[in-house]
């Protein structure tokens, strides 16, 4: 073998080797960095994705994606690169490309095919990420859990697969009504240990208001406090979606929750029957869990202006 061959043949066990050690990640992804020991996939934007997509695609949260990427608005645009979170699995949710037809490239098994049993509740999380992440129901997860509202607490730990809740059952272990398990302190000897759970909304305490002024430009501007609700049903958009009594539909309405500051812009849909009690404004999962609720119906204050 003379040398150019064998310049040959180390150049391709070094360009085999490199996609070998990074072919779990390379799927779809225009390269791999690594920065304080954390992997991440440097991810190209293609026509038609959106931020929420992609990371649901790798496992991560629009949160991780923030701080991988500070400064990074959350719209992101046709060819944009973005930092996301390697966390060793992939759903099939973001188109794949596929692998050039000269190099053969291990890809690791769907998402699907990896049954987690348990889930340890992080700060600020709620049981609709919850329920996404793991592809069950909110339902499922009150069901499985016993829950006695949807206020959850970090560290809490969750059962988020039938067998699991199967086995539970079987064995005598499932949670009493209301019950939180977490996980226990290191210098503890038990492995978990149960705390009273968050109180829900005081829903009592809730004093029904609105408000109509007339701004200087004609326009009608009406602020209205009350309760805010989860319309409980699986969203495939995204989007930031409600139902309203009184606002025509398209109208543009900010939505606070009065417990932690938090506020968004959602769209108008439709409407929803008076029947009397104290929600004001019905809201989509996606722009629910962006409120960070504690409960499935917070406390809110509703602005919108009209001519």
């Amino acid at each position: 073998m003379n040398y150019s061959k064998l310049k040959l043949a180390a150049t391709l066990l070094i360009v085999l080797t490199y996609f070998t050690s990074n072919a779990t990640i390379l799927k779809d992804s225009v390269g791999v960095k690594k920065e304080a020991g954390k992997t991440f996939v440097l991810y190209k934007i293609e026509p038609k994705q959106t931020l929420y997509s992609i990371m649901k695609r790798y496992g991560s949260s629009v949160a991780e994606f923030k701080v991988a990427n500070p400064g990074v608005s959350e719209n992101v645009q046709i060819g944009q690169t973005i930092k996301i979170p390697y966390k060793g699995v992939m759903t099939a949710s973001v188109p794949v490309k596929t692998p050039p037809a000269t190099t053969s490239v291990p890809v690791p098994p769907p998402a699907e095919s990896v049954k987690m049993a348990t889930h340890v509740v992080e700060a600020q999380q709620g049981l609709y990420a919850i329920a996404t992440k793991y592809k069950v129901t909110m339902a499922e997860l009150r069901r499985w859990n016993n829950l006695a509202n949807d206020a959850l607490q970090q560290g809490q730990v969750l059962i988020v697969s039938q067998t699991e809740y199967e086995r539970a059952k079987k064995a005598g272990s499932l949670p009493d009504k209301g019950e939180i398990v977490k996980l226990e302190e290191p210098n503890k000897t038990d492995t978990k240990v149960v705390v009273k759970p968050e109180e829900k909304t005081d829903e009592t305490k809730v004093s029904p208001s609105s408000e109509t002024t007339k701004t200087p430009n004609g326009y009608r501007k009406t602020i209205e406090t009350g309760l805010a609700e989860l319309i409980d049903v699986e969203d495939k958009s995204g989007k930031y979606l409600a139902l309203h009594r009184n606002a025509p539909i398209g109208t543009l309405v900010n939505v606070k929750n009065q417990s932690n500051g938090t506020s968004i812009w959602v769209k108008v849909i439709g409407k929803f029957p008076d029947t009397g009690d104290k929600t004001i404004i019905k809201l989509s999962p996606r722009a629910f869990e962006k409120l960070n609720p504690s409960d499935r119906r917070i406390k809110a204050e509703i602005s919108y202006m009209l001519l």
